[in-house]
């Protein structure tokens, strides 16, 4: 039976779910695999530090050049950043080391240089564990649906924020307890920047689209916004209106080029993605074969992401990779779809003191030719009155000049709702 030398670099949260995995799932890998995985080094900041699992001391250093002179095949990034951790990658790979990474922020950076590194020096290089935790979303991608072309990949990819929107909507927490309380349980770092303002879900949006897109697609939008500007009144609205909202992450491919959104976006209560919550990912893949395939499941903590690190060792000793797409632009020869149809929702804040005159001139160009009204709701909350309307096709800067005029507060906030085009086709029948 083979036995495998493997490096760590990092001990923290990751690092210490492989290593407890190593431990209690050995037997399981021995008989499944056929093979035994032993960690030779472990590189850490500071090897006095306590630690979470039980580690021999000898493995522990805090240098890279001790972690070399162990001959790894296998080399684990679970350090996270750009620096340090790019230049041991690289290191790595020219030694000709297998790689498993959790890095998503240098992945999203440099996927596509390590992607070229690796095939230069015939190894593989995964990185399951950067994008959804436990969730099997690039394996899949890469291993399970090759001979689709993927189209739309969208879905939560946060857990931070979905766990801090959740809690909005059934405790009602304002955003700022929210955050407190996923801080206080772990959900959220002290600095919770990268989750609430969307730059992590971006990192992962921006790994899959680099997969199933190839990395030489051209990237014609992209768009990312956090969640810090949601309320407690946008919710109440919505939740009259049938949606829930979530941190959206989407990558579409068009014949142009892909699309990347990190986004607020309202979900109606009967999408599955509305009832992932907490901590929760969820992902929905579109291939043009296959239809829709969903996958929800744990996107953080030890032992999830440590399950994707070990998979991806399994999936390194059967020989695999991952190999981005290499077909690019949408062919002349496949039927191009003709799009989504875009559906916001305009929610409207103004002060209790606004005249009636301010509130018809709203309620009449809404009910006007300016795209297609699909429903209004409205909530009042102290000095304030919110009113939210779900609008098909709108013009969006005839929209926001009319909020300047009535000196009202205007967020807009795509709707992911594939039934309000069916609405649309069947008003505009009975007009007919």
């Amino acid at each position: 039976m083979k036995t495998w030398k493997i490096a760590l670099l990092g001990l923290g949260t990751v690092g210490s779910g492989v290593m407890t995995i190593l431990h209690t799932h050995a037997t399981r890998i021995e008989k499944q695999a056929g093979v035994k995985f032993e960690v030779v080094g472990v590189l850490v900041r500071d090897v006095k530090k306590p630690r979470r699992v039980k580690v021999k001391r000898e493995l522990l250093t805090t240098e890279i050049e001790t972690i070399w002179e162990k001959n790894p095949e296998i080399v684990i990034d679970a350090m996270g950043g750009i620096s340090p951790a790019l230049g041991y990658i690289e290191q790595a790979i020219e030694r000709k080391c297998h790689v498993v990474s959790a890095n998503k922020e240098m992945i999203a950076a440099y996927g596509t240089h390590l992607h070229r590194l690796a095939d230069k020096n015939g190894v593989s290089l995964l990185y399951e564990a950067s994008v959804g935790g436990g969730i099997p979303i690039l394996n899949a991608l890469s291993q399970l649906l090759k001979a689709n072309r993927i189209t739309r990949v969208y879905g939560i990819l946060n857990g931070t924020t979905n766990y801090i929107l959740t809690k909005m909507e059934e405790e009602g927490l304002t955003y700022q307890e929210a955050l407190e309380q996923a801080q206080e349980f772990g959900f959220a770092e002290a600095d919770p920047t990268a989750d609430v303002e969307g730059y992590d879900a971006f990192n992962k949006i921006q790994i899959i689209a680099n997969l199933c897109f190839g990395p030489d697609t051209p990237v014609l939008e992209q768009e990312r916004e956090g969640i810090a500007s949601i309320t407690g009144e946008e919710m109440k609205v919505c939740e009259k209106l049938g949606y829930r909202i979530k941190l959206l992450a989407s990558a579409e491919r068009t014949d142009a080029g892909c699309c990347l959104r990190v986004v607020p976006t309202l979900v109606p209560y009967a999408h599955p993605l509305s009832g992932v919550k907490n901590e929760c990912n969820g992902v929905f893949i579109t291939g043009d074969v296959v239809g829709d395939v969903s996958f929800t499941g744990k996107g953080a903590g030890a032992l999830p992401t440590g399950s994707a690190i070990v998979e991806d060792m399994l999936n390194i000793v059967r020989g695999w990779t991952f190999t981005p797409d290499k077909e690019g632009l949408m062919r002349e020869d496949v039927e191009q779809s003709t799009g989504v149809e875009k559906v916001v929702l305009a929610f409207f804040t103004f002060s209790k003191q606004t005249n009636d005159s301010q509130k018809i001139r709203l309620i009449s160009f809404l009910s006007g030719g300016e795209g297609f009204l699909h429903a209004v709701e409205t909530v009042s909350s102290g000095s304030e009155v919110h009113v939210a309307a779900v609008i098909s096709n709108p013009d969006v800067y005839a929209l926001k000049a009319l909020a300047d005029d009535l000196q009202a507060e205007l967020k807009l906030r795509p709707v992911l709702d594939e039934r309000l085009s069916a609405a649309r086709e069947d008003a505009a029948v009975l007009v007919k």
